[in-house]
């Protein structure tokens, strides 16, 4: 695997985690019942969004791990040379 890639992946794993915790404590929040933002929404629907936000990032974060992981199209690239 080339350096950047590397890089890139250990990046995308910080985000990963860091997506996790966003997750962790905006369920924490939720079952204390305490808004996570205090933007003026009910603490619910804060709770709620950023679950939901954190949630859809993980997913996106494990969609780009496998596309560089698996980008098949550069490794034939490197063995032409």
């Amino acid at each position: 695997m080339h350096t950047y890639r590397k890089k890139t992946i250990v990046i995308l794993h910080f985000l990963l985690l860091l997506f996790f915790v966003a997750f962790v404590f905006g369920y924490a929040q939720l079952k204390r019942q305490i808004a996570i933002l205090h933007i003026g929404l009910p603490y619910y629907t804060e709770d709620i969004l950023v679950m939901a936000l954190s949630f859809l990032s993980i997913s996106k974060v494990v969609y780009e791990i496998y596309r560089v992981e698996h980008h098949h199209q550069y490794e034939k690239r490197i063995k032409k040379k």
